[in-house]
């Protein structure tokens, strides 16, 4: 091999070597875009530092707390996204339980890790728009507003659990490439959830909302701790 067919091998593991960190990173959480350009500049080398980065628990970031409600009251969990079908699984469970219902509704939405820590991108500021604009879909009903950091599916199960929900909402998006790399939240949550979900999928009609899929959890689920 000539020095320029060498130096093109070791520029592609090089460079293939911070992609696969970077995807690494992504699966867990960490999707700044910054982390490309580290990739090119510290290939294989990334990986080090992701080690000391990475956050493996899902964390709070902000919350608006419903000023009182009965205690005895359904909760119900929605996933807020930028997505039609989140907001159709909103529309969805506000047809489901009307406006005498009992019910407090947990309006969440998530951001990387990253942009929970160094908000340059003011997805952080996004994130409270969404939850601004669900709140004022949901209207006088009893409502919860979080803003989560982490991994999507992990985020919104472990703020279900905190909350004690008795059903989690989310839209199914489709199968696009990121759905393929990063793996489909909504499909994460029907595997792993210990009590119902309900998923609105693309191919539900939006202008009716209706739900496309219920779930309940099986006995080893709910039994599990």
């Amino acid at each position: 091999m000539t020095g320029i067919q060498v130096g093109a091998v070791a520029g592609a593991v090089w460079l293939a070597a911070g992609l696969a960190t970077i995807l690494w990173m992504a699966r867990r959480g960490h999707r700044d875009p910054l982390w490309l350009l580290m990739a090119v500049v510290f290939g294989p080398f990334l990986a080090l530092m992701a080690a000391e980065r990475i956050e493996r628990t899902p964390r709070l970031v902000h919350a608006d707390q419903a000023d009182d409600f009965p205690t005895d009251s359904t909760r119900v969990l929605v996933g807020i996204d930028e997505s039609l079908e989140s907001h159709a699984a909103l529309h969805a469970v506000l047809r489901l339980f009307d406006e005498k219902s009992a019910i407090v509704i947990v309006l969440a939405t998530v951001v990387d890790f990253d942009a929970a820590d160094i908000d340059w991108r003011g997805r952080q500021h996004a994130a409270h728009e969404l939850l601004a604009a669900a709140r004022r879909t949901v209207g006088d009903r009893a409502v919860t507003c979080e803003v989560l950091a982490g991994r999507p599916g992990p985020a919104l199960l472990r703020c279900a659990r905190r909350h004690h929900a008795d059903l989690v909402a989310i839209g199914r998006k489709g199968r696009g490439l990121s759905v393929r790399i990063l793996g489909s939240v909504a499909e994460e949550l029907a595997r792993k959830a210990p009590f119902p979900v309900l998923i609105v999928g693309p191919d539900a009609s939006l202008a009716s909302h209706e739900p496309v899929l219920a779930r309940r959890p099986t006995e080893s689920q709910v039994e599990a701790p």
